[in-house]
């Protein structure tokens, strides 16, 4: 195992679509920031009723760091990481290298395992990128408005470090599963991407306008919304971003049960779909 882990993470390590993918997460990051500082900046913008400007810049200070990362981020790094899992599996049938892997090399058990190891420890170095990078944009906002500096508890931030990897590793498995039953990287992506946003996205938050009482309850059981608790439970933002409901469904402790079991239902089916069937 240990050797299908590091044979896996050289050659992640090694692919530019890593990297590609590893940029434009920190750029959506330093975008979070950097936007929504000249947003509150212009003298054009003004607050919705009950909000003031400087309520608003205070959620990018050190102080909202945790809360600003783990509601913002979920979502297009999520799509990100689906692209990721997709193609560390998918690759590999357009390669057709797995053949000579799983006849030359250690049972699919352990292939798979080892990439499921590589892609978690990429993906927690990455968000840990990602909290230093906004804790970096954070530190420049605050002081560019002159105010004081104040940081989260470090409890706090590891819980949202957590929550964010969690998050982040479950759409990754996601696409990995994708790529599995599909054989391929190019569909597992398209399919995958449609689904997060137009799913647990969009057609929740057009259908949640209707106060369906059952819709909320099903809401509850997928990904978006138990990731959406995750975000919410550091504090409820003041001006909602991107997609989903801002109101937290399920506790904060359900909903990190709900996302890890997804996570390892999506990495049981890649091992079923590996063990029951041929490569090709």
């Amino acid at each position: 195992m240990i050797a299908s882990f590091t044979a896996e993470f050289r050659k992640l390590s090694r692919r530019p679509a890593l990297w590609w993918i590893v940029g434009m997460t920190l750029a959506v990051v330093a975008l979070i920031y950097g936007f929504g500082y000249l947003r509150f900046s212009s003298q054009s913008f003004r607050a919705d009723p009950g909000q003031t400007v400087a309520a608003l810049k205070a959620t990018l200070y050190p102080a909202n760091l945790a809360r600003t990362v783990v509601q913002d981020l979920p979502l297009i790094g999520g799509a990100l990481m689906v692209v990721l899992g997709a193609l560390v599996v998918g690759s590999e049938y357009s390669w057709g290298t797995l053949k000579t892997v799983y006849t030359q090399g250690p049972g699919r058990a352990r292939v798979l395992l080892g990439q499921a190891l590589a892609l978690s420890v990429l993906t927690a170095a990455l968000t840990i990128a990602v909290y230093v990078l906004a804790a970096v944009s954070s530190l420049v906002v605050v002081t560019a408005d002159g105010a004081a500096v104040g940081w989260p508890e470090s409890l706090t931030v590891l819980k949202a470090v957590g929550g964010t990897w969690l998050i982040l590793e479950c759409w990754a498995f996601f696409g990995m599963a994708m790529a599995f039953l599909l054989r391929q990287s190019a569909m597992a992506i398209g399919l995958g991407v449609a689904y997060m946003l137009a799913i647990e996205g969009i057609v929740f938050q057009v259908l949640g306008t209707f106060n369906i009482g059952w819709l909320t309850s099903v809401e509850k059981f997928f990904v978006g919304q138990n990731a959406n608790a995750i975000g919410t439970s550091f504090g409820q933002a003041i001006s909602p971003r991107g997609f989903g409901s801002t109101a937290q469904l399920v506790p904060a402790d359900q909903a990190v049960i709900v996302v890890a079991l997804y996570a390892l239902a999506f990495f049981a089916m890649g091992v079923v779909l590996v063990r029951r069937r041929d490569v090709v």
